[in-house]
């Protein structure tokens, strides 16, 4: 039995309908992360487990126990929000034994937990500061100590590290998934953030328009999208998504793509998934990760349909650890993943390697992807 599973949750506000029917379930220890865009629905879905919101239709279970109409401060659920919410007043040890305080927990046990928490965050010499003296990563630590602390049987993230800036996030990152593997907690995790999602999950909900996507472990959702949608948003750069035209050859199909005053590029795929078949002399979305369009040299050496073609370059942008290179496709502008040490020039034709066999394909017309 799953730990915690949400069961055919609506939420309307009036007439309008905010989620959508969702079901999700996660296991005891795990660490689900909510993410899409911005008004899907996410912090809404978490604001409802934590008992902020009602519910309109549906079940929320926590141990196979019905917590719908269980009181916030009965459902044994402590949340960390993306403001911090600090008492400016209060030290750091104040603001992490102030909900223990409020339900008499002696002050030996208060500070036995306090000492725990401080050594897991790494904030003891913090204790005796006000959150007016700490940076934004300090100030999370001291809002993750304070819902550590109350030892809940679940914890809900609601965008923690939005506010801080790109370096302190990566940091943060590293911390929460420390905290999570040192701890074994479960967790439920909104962000807004891809990159967010892949590196601290275990388990992934893409949402969009108060609906789940797609629910997944984070390779599944990075390798197997369902639809155009979760391919575009998931990956960073994000997935090309190339327009294409399928050509029946024999018992075979090649993927056929446009260039601008070029002979098309033609893609033998033996393998093909075998809904393809009924999309012979059709338009298709061709989808390819920029990792697996690259330089022949780096491409993958085990991938079992490796296919290469001469490019034209329209832009290199070096990035250090890679190369990132533009051109045309479809129509679209095509980004490769190339070695850093790939020697490629912007206006000249280059052979580019497409590993096929982690391509794949959606109809153009319900934008979902072929089997």
């Amino acid at each position: 039995m799953a730990f915690l599973e949400i069961d055919g949750l609506k939420k309307r506000f009036g007439n309008v309908e905010i989620l959508k029917g969702i079901n999700v379930e996660l296991e005891k220890g795990g660490f689900l992360v909510l993410v899409g865009p911005s008004g899907c629905g996410k912090s809404t879905l978490l604001n409802t487990i934590a008992g902020l919101e009602n519910i309109t239709e549906g079940e929320i279970r926590v141990e196979g126990r019905a917590i719908n109409d269980l009181h916030p401060s009965k459902r044994d659920i402590a949340m960390v929000f993306q403001s911090y919410a600090l008492y400016p007043n209060m030290t750091v040890a104040g603001n992490i034994a102030f909900g223990m305080e409020m339900r008499g927990v002696p002050a030996a046990e208060r500070q036995a937990a306090i000492d725990k928490v401080a050594k897991i965050l790494q904030i003891g010499h913090l204790l005796q500061r006000k959150p007016s003296q700490l940076s934004g990563g300090q100030r999370q630590r001291v809002a993750m100590g304070r819902a550590l602390v109350r030892d809940p049987k679940l914890f809900l993230f609601d965008e923690p590290l939005s506010n801080l800036d790109a370096k302190l996030r990566v940091d943060m990152r590293i911390e929460i998934k420390r905290l999570h593997a040192t701890t074994g907690t479960t967790i439920v995790y909104v962000t807004h953030d891809q990159i967010e999602a892949m590196t601290l999950a275990t388990k992934i909900a893409v949402m969009r328009d108060g609906e789940v996507q797609q629910f997944g472990t984070p390779a599944e959702i990075y390798n197997n999208p369902t639809n155009i949608f979760v391919a575009d948003f998931m990956g960073s750069p994000a997935m090309n998504l190339i327009p294409a035209k399928i050509d029946g050859n024999g018992n075979g199909v090649s993927v056929v793509l446009d260039r601008e005053s070029r002979q098309p590029i033609v893609l033998p795929m033996p393998g093909a998934p075998a809904g393809l078949s009924a999309f012979k002399d059709k338009q298709v979305i061709f989808g390819v990760r920029p990792e697996a369009l690259t330089d022949p040299e780096g491409a993958e050496r085990n991938g079992s349909n490796i296919a290469t073609a001469d490019c034209h370059i329209e832009v290199v942008e070096p990035a250090g650890s890679d190369t990132f290179a533009v051109t045309n496709l479809g129509g679209k502008g095509v980004v490769a993943r190339l070695r850093a040490d790939a020697r490629i020039q912007p206006g000249t034709s280059t052979p580019l390697a497409f590993n096929l066999s982690k391509a794949v394909f959606f109809d153009p017309a319900t934008e979902k992807r072929i089997l």
